[in-house]
């Protein structure tokens, strides 16, 4: 049974994009902006006697987290070209600069280089990996990528780090029910719950995990909570999709196996 969200539309898929939306080429260069950063970083650097020829001297004395920083500014800008340019001057610096890595790995991500995103983050993982900033990274790109158990392994490695975070959590139930692995869906799914109740992604999720594992009942009280919240908080879209799995239920509970599967199965009646 395919189990994916593509093929139950109350499963919701909720990664969340690292991404910046990319600008206009028009807007590559600031040069205003890079020059006064520049100006102001300088200051801080060694003697501009030390710059290599060909190089400006503001840009050769600057460390490597300047240069990261600098970096930060071309990928806002959508230049993903010289973003990679100043994070390989700050790498060269300090090959273990682990902020280097992660940058360049959401700059690759954005440029839609995904094989390279996904190497600059497992370096970043290999360089610090108590950072769970890291571990999500790389675990959401894995999911993207459809590598679903690696994104789990990278997922609970988050969560070890940083157990309150709800989005996590909410995120591993979601590589499960991929994975099939319906038992631990439904275990961070009401961990997702415990820490955010007002989640209603989770609660909607969790109720289609009630439908696949045939309890009506607790799948009725999740859909019911979620149409609620959905009503409170003006979601209109948590309220129609609460609606229509009610009537699905309302009808799926009178009917014998044999009448669900002719009205979900083809041939259709």
């Amino acid at each position: 049974m395919d189990l994916s969200c593509r093929a139950n539309p109350f499963i919701t898929d909720h990664r969340k994009p690292l991404s910046i939306p990319k600008m206009p080429r028009s807007s590559r260069t600031h040069p205003i902006l890079i020059a006064l950063l520049l100006l102001g970083l300088s200051a801080c650097g060694p003697d501009p006697q030390s710059a290599q020829p060909g190089e400006a001297p503001a840009e050769a004395t600057l460390s490597p987290q300047q240069l990261t920083d600098l970096a930060r500014v071309k990928q806002d800008a959508g230049a993903y070209d010289e973003a990679i340019a100043y994070l390989q001057k700050a790498l060269s610096a300090d090959p273990q600069f682990a902020p280097a890595h992660y940058r360049m790995g959401t700059v690759y991500e954005q440029w839609d280089k995904r094989e390279e995103a996904i190497a600059a983050y497992r370096k970043a993982v290999e360089l610090a990996p108590d950072s769970a900033e890291n571990h999500l990274a790389l675990g959401l790109i894995y999911g993207k990528a459809v590598k679903n158990e690696l994104a789990v392994k990278e997922y609970l490695q988050a969560a070890r780090l940083n157990p309150g975070d709800a989005g996590i959590h909410f995120n591993i139930a979601l590589e499960y029910w991929y994975l099939q692995d319906i038992p631990h869906a439904e275990e961070h799914y009401r961990k997702t719950l415990e820490l955010d109740p007002k989640h209603i992604q989770a609660r909607l999720n969790l109720a289609g995990v009630y439908e696949h594992t045939k309890e009506w009942e607790k799948e009725l009280k999740e859909i019911a909570i979620a149409q609620q919240m959905g009503r409170e908080s003006g979601n209109e879209q948590a309220v129609r999709i609460a609606g229509e799995k009610l009537a699905f239920l309302k009808g799926r509970i009178h009917m014998t196996e044999e009448e669900f599967k002719r009205k979900t199965q083809p041939p259709f009646e």
